[in-house]
């Protein structure tokens, strides 16, 4: 039976058993209470006395007996997850739609967790989504505030080599990858929330990582009316604008709408080099019964100018006459070369339909895109006695699609004293991609003490990459949530089928067919007073997209495994989430760069251990905070390099952590004015197999000021003037060394200041 067959098999057995829960569900009154879809906009309560603030409300403790409750039979409305309403006045949401694709309290789900809300973004006012995952446990930005790659490390795995495989899903579904430099990228300004997945998580998503993945959540219609324009200014001639609505085109609300927009002009700390994006992400829901919503959306994205990308040789590791100039002021390509033009799109939508309290279906289907024109300059070798260095062009042009598909049947019902939630589905996803990789190794040297550009680039350039790549993917999963009194477990299987086809330009087509099935299991036990300790296990499988550098054949799948202990705690008395975990992940097949960017090779085992602690939520009213640390143990377990055996990973630190404060006042002659502040601190890495190349560990501030203007005039009501700085102290520092010599310098200081308008 062909790979096709059993997979079309296996999608009828779920649809058959489907049908057979939904033709016995439990009666009534031993149904479980249902939960609204994440992000779904509950029945109102009657009015009440206006709460203090929507974000500073306390959240209520997780009752038990509520809990053991019957369940009530009438439906809630369904909503899609995502609305702005949701996470725009809290630093930390109660519920979580992306770790079980169900309406599970953060508190209940055992696995760790990290929600960058709207609120964290505003008030940090991120670039980046990267940037923005600064301030989470377990993730490490690099590049943090470049606008072509949010690249990132995850529980220490990552690295660009990997980037597009953990901050790749969009709503819940994969966004398409190339083959070499193609990753998307969305503004953080069109998204609601960014959620953030600790550890294997392919029961759910398929192929992923086993260090987690980035699901990032979209501005949604919503039947209350929001709208917000933005004008802000910047370091190195910034300008930008923004704009979001929501609400409702009827008095009923059956037909809602969303609609974001951003622009963006600046230059950067190099001469010549630029960065410029156009977003916007329109949407339209219809839903004409509380148990029925139909939402279609889109998004397109243009970076006509990519801003600044490139490595620097290693300071260290140069001549003492040269190391001065081996600085963050120095450009090591051509402005009159380099250039990165990327546009991407998407359109899809998102149908829910609850049939009554017992099941709910739900279908998702979007169709995204890219193409990408990129070319650079970049160093091979570090300075000569004359301090010249030498240097390649590179240019890629690639392009890459993919239509991605998700149907679910949720069924709540009971089977003695155990409540269940049982989630099916399949997902499937066709990806094409295309890419023409060259580089040439004739370009002229540049000197570090005085460097000239515009030299032209001649001579020929050899094909790397060059060809198409298509996967077909189909994956069926099952998970169970089972409630007996204070306990919650959680178990799970799935099945993935995948066809990777590789046609090189003038060479023989490869094909790699492969399947495996990952599980989930997870037990947590709900305390009255709010602690909620619990254990997981969980496995991930990965196809790898790209070629292996040293046999031009496909990468074949990773596979990982982790195992994962934790305590949650939600205190009864302020609104906070506190989770400490701990880790085992083991990673085979790892891929890692290789000696020519864009290219990979497969270098064999990484584990990795490690703690991690996170709180946040409200100490006080109008005082919010963030607190992370992560400690990690990371080591190459197998390798095709045997030196590196028994080492630590390229850029992976032993230690990183963060504190963010945020203080609004209240009261007095300060009544409207909100003070941050934050502190991100990470440890030494290594930038070589062989760990004897070791880059700095650096400590950053960062710091926030808004100030409400309707406190000096009632008719500027709803508007704000606000200020961010990062890196208040303009510390010089790598931001992550690799390859044995290879340096990015992180962002010197930079500010924006702005106009808000709410209303």
């Amino acid at each position: 039976m062909s790979w096709r067959s059993r997979r079309l098999a296996a999608v009828g057995y779920i649809l058959v058993a489907g049908n057979a829960h939904a033709q016995d569900p439990a009666p009534a009154s031993t149904q479980l209470d249902p939960l609204v879809v994440e992000g779904t906009s509950k029945p109102k309560p009657a009015k009440t006395k206006k709460a203090k603030s929507a974000g500073q409300a306390k959240q209520a403790a997780p009752s038990t007996k509520q809990a053991a409750a019957p369940a009530k039979p009438a439906p809630a409305p369904v909503q899609r997850d995502g609305t702005s309403a949701s996470t725009r006045n809290t630093y930390q949401p109660a519920d979580t739609f992306s770790a079980t694709k169900t309406d599970t309290p953060v508190i209940e789900t055992p696995q760790a967790i990290s929600t960058v809300t709207r609120k964290q973004l505003d008030d940090q006012n991120q670039q980046t989504v990267g940037g923005a995952l600064g301030y989470s446990a377990g993730v490490l930005a690099s590049f943090e505030q470049n606008a072509r790659y949010d690249n990132i490390f995850l529980r220490g795995f990552g690295g660009f080599s990997t980037s597009g495989n953990y901050v790749r899903f969009l709503d819940g579904m994969r966004l398409p990858q190339g083959q070499v430099f193609g990753i998307m990228s969305i503004d953080p300004f069109l998204l609601d929330r960014i959620d953030v997945l600790k550890g294997p998580s392919a029961l759910l998503y398929g192929q992923v990582s086993p260090g987690g993945l980035v699901n990032m959540v979209s501005r949604a219609p919503t039947p209350e009316p929001y709208n917000e324009l933005r004008f802000e200014m910047g370091s190195y001639g910034r300008v930008q604008a923004g704009y979001t609505t929501q609400g409702a085109f009827d008095k009923e609300g059956t037909l809602q709408y969303s609609l974001t927009a951003i622009g963006k002009d600046s230059g950067t700390r190099y001469d010549d080099v630029d960065e410029q994006r156009f977003a916007i992400a329109p949407a339209i829901a219809w839903q004409p019964s509380a148990d029925t919503r139909l939402t279609l959306s889109g998004f397109y994205q243009a970076d006509p100018e990519g801003g600044y990308f490139n490595s620097l040789y290693a300071k260290s590791l140069a001549a003492p006459q040269f190391q001065p100039y081996l600085n963050s002021k120095f450009n090591p390509g051509d402005p009159s070369y380099d250039h990165f033009d990327r546009k991407e799109a998407g359109i899809g939508y998102q149908f829910e339909h609850r049939f009554n309290s017992a099941v709910l279906f739900r279908s998702a289907l979007r169709y995204a895109e890219f193409d990408l024109d990129f070319a650079g300059i970049q160093i091979y070798t570090g300075p000569s006695v004359t301090g010249d260095i030498s240097r390649l062009a590179a240019k890629s042009i690639e392009e890459a699609s993919n239509v991605t598909t998700d149907n679910q049947l949720q069924f709540d019902f009971s089977t003695g004293a155990l409540r269940h939630r049982v989630l099916t589905g399949i997902d499937t996803q066709r990806a094409d991609s295309s890419a023409l990789f060259e580089a040439n190794f004739t370009v002229t040297p540049i000197n570090v003490i005085d460097p000239q550009y515009g030299s032209p680039v001649s001579g020929s350039f050899l094909s790397f990459t060059s060809g198409d790549q298509s996967l077909d993917q189909t994956g069926i999963y099952t998970q169970d949530q089972i409630a007996l009194g204070n306990w919650r477990a959680l178990v799970g299987v799935r099945h993935d089928w995948t066809e990777q086809v590789t046609e090189p330009t003038g060479g023989a087509v490869q094909s790699q067919d492969s399947e495996a099935t990952t599980y989930r299991a997870g037990l947590l036990y709900l305390f009255d007073n709010g602690i909620a300790p619990y254990a997981s296990y969980s496995t991930s499988f990965e196809p790898e997209t790209g070629v292996d550098e040293s046999t031009n054949k496909a990468l074949i799948p990773s596979k990982g495994e982790q195992y994962e202990v934790g305590i949650k705690y939600q205190p009864t008395f302020i609104p906070m989430l506190f989770t400490f975990s701990a880790f085992d992940i083991t990673q085979q097949n790892v891929k890692k760069a290789g000696t020519l960017s864009g290219l990979y090779t497969q270098i064999g085992e990484i584990s990795s251990r490690g703690l991690e602690f996170e709180a946040r939520g409200n100490v006080t009213e109008g005082l919010g905070l963030i607190a992370a640390l992560t400690l990690l143990d990371t080591e190459v377990t197998k390798s095709t390099t045997v030196s590196s055996i028994g080492k630590r990973p390229q850029a992976a630190p032993e230690y990183f952590g963060s504190v963010w404060v945020n203080y609004g006042f209240r009261f007095g002659t300060l009544d409207g004015l909100t003070l941050g502040a934050g502190v991100r601190v990470v440890g030494s890495s290594f930038a070589d197999d062989a760990n004897t190349l070791k880059a700095d560990g650096y400590t950053l501030v960062d710091a926030a000021l808004s100030y409400d203007l309707g406190k000096l005039d009632p008719y500027l009501t709803g508007s704000e003037a606000t200020l961010n700085v990062w890196n208040l102290a303009d510390k010089e520092y790598y931001s992550s060394c690799s390859s044995g010599f290879y340096c990015e310098f992180g962002e010197r200081r930079t500010f924006l200041a702005g106009i808000r308008h709410r209303w």
